[in-house]
């Protein structure tokens, strides 16, 4: 029989070899010289508590429990069978185990981690959803634009024509700019009349895909005494209804300009002086294109989730900053407005709502004053577009089927 002391530090030795095997689980090439060294350590000094007569015997046990010796692998499991009822336990073997036990114990670790990560964000995060729904139930006030000048690119017609009309009922100053140029001077007279001449409005004529353009815009708008922008809604747009290859080239290229490096251009002109100032705001008029795949217009809708990428990125920009207390951000995304016949009856079926444009107009304008960071109009059409994107893409082909049955849609169309 072994005394019991020495199986003891023989047991010791064990637990030391995974202790060290868990530590050193990265290092696996210089793992089995550190446990031998380790267990020969525990069992000498095993041995020397034994006396001299245990010396031998604590070699023998180091010897066999660390698989080293003189002697062969057969005679190292001999005398570990003889000794703990099983074969010697060599690197291989000993941190194997060990090593599985210690990633097990790893990614139980990790998890629990994540789970916390969890609690925290949810913790975090439920005071500005309760605010959130808050505001759906009671809106924020709209803040007020008397004497505030409000700069509209595709200010001289549709859409951006009926903003300006409610700016300027607000009080606010207006530059509009168009390259239809007699159409934003139309529309700057129509406000300075509404407005008993109390309300100040500038035309200008600028190709804002263009970025020299609207670069010499701003100093014209100088050279004018028109005032720092504090309002900037970046309007202008193209609409193509074509399947890829239908248009040309030249016109699938205008829409990309237009739609898209207007809004770069005119806030990289822009931004800096409401950045100065400590005051401005960025409106970027994008499209339910941008939220949601329009098939009759590849190119547009393509350009309109450009802008509603732009727009997010703009505001976590000036957000890690620390500037988002001074400069807003608005991103746009009204449903379809259209004057075709054929599809404002489709559109005005139960499930659907045709936007006439003084109503697109309302809602948008009261969004911004109310610097909402995303608008959508109608509202309710935004929440069912982010709800059908948690779906798989079949589950949503399978709605844009029978329920909002776009097949219908394209026969009207003739497409």
């Amino acid at each position: 029989m072994l005394p019991s002391t020495l199986l003891s530090e023989a047991t010791d030795c064990v637990t030391a070899r995974s202790l060290a095997a868990v530590s050193l689980h990265r290092d696996l090439n210089g793992i089995g010289s550190k446990m031998n060294s380790a267990g020969c350590v525990a069992i000498n000094s095993s041995a020397t508590a034994a006396g001299g007569g245990g010396a031998g015997l604590g070699r023998e046990i180091a010897a066999t429990i660390t698989g080293d010796g003189d002697g062969d692998d057969d005679t190292t499991n001999r005398r570990a069978t003889a000794v703990t009822g099983r074969p010697a336990a060599t690197p291989e073997t000993a941190t194997g185990i060990q090593y599985k036990l210690f990633v097990a114990l790893e990614t139980l670790f990790a998890v629990v981690l994540i789970a916390i990560d969890l609690v925290k964000v949810v913790g975090l995060a439920l005071v500005p959803l309760l605010y959130e729904i808050y505001t759906i139930a009671v809106p924020r006030r709209e803040k007020d634009v008397r004497g505030q000048l409000v700069l509209i690119t595709g200010g001289g017609n549709g859409l951006g024509r009926a903003m300006a009309h409610l700016f300027a009922a607000r009080g606010a100053h207006l530059v509009l700019v168009d390259i239809d140029l007699e159409a934003a001077e139309r529309t700057c007279t129509e406000l300075k009349r509404e407005s008993g001449g109390t309300t100040k409005a500038w035309a200008y004529r600028v190709d804002v895909s263009k970025y020299e353009e609207c670069r010499e815009l701003a100093v014209r708008m100088e050279r004018d005494g028109c005032g720092p922008v504090d309002i900037l809604i970046n309007n202008a747009g193209i609409i193509l209804f074509a399947f890829v290859g239908e248009a040309s080239v030249e016109r699938e290229n205008a829409v990309m300009d237009v739609n898209l490096k207007s809004h770069v251009w005119m806030t990289r002109v822009f931004l800096d002086g409401m950045v100065k100032r400590k005051k401005g705001h960025i409106v970027g008029v994008s499209s339910m294109s941008g939220m949601y795949a329009f098939p009759w217009g590849v190119v547009y809708s393509a350009t309109k989730f450009a802008v509603s990428g732009f727009m997010a990125s703009l505001t976590e920009q000036l957000r890690i900053q620390g500037l988002s207390r001074y400069v807003r951000t608005t991103c746009v995304n009204p449903y379809y407005v259209t004057t075709r016949k054929e599809v404002v009856e489709f559109l005005q079926k139960p499930r659907f709502e045709a936007l006439t444009v003084d109503k697109a107009a309302a809602e948008i304008v009261q969004g911004i004053l109310r610097q909402d960071f995303v608008v959508t109009v109608p509202r309710l059409f935004g929440v069912f577009t982010r709800f059908m994107l948690l779906f798989p893409v079949r589950v949503q082909q399978f709605v844009r089927d029978y329920i909002m049955r776009e097949h219908e849609l394209n026969d009207k169309l003739n497409r």
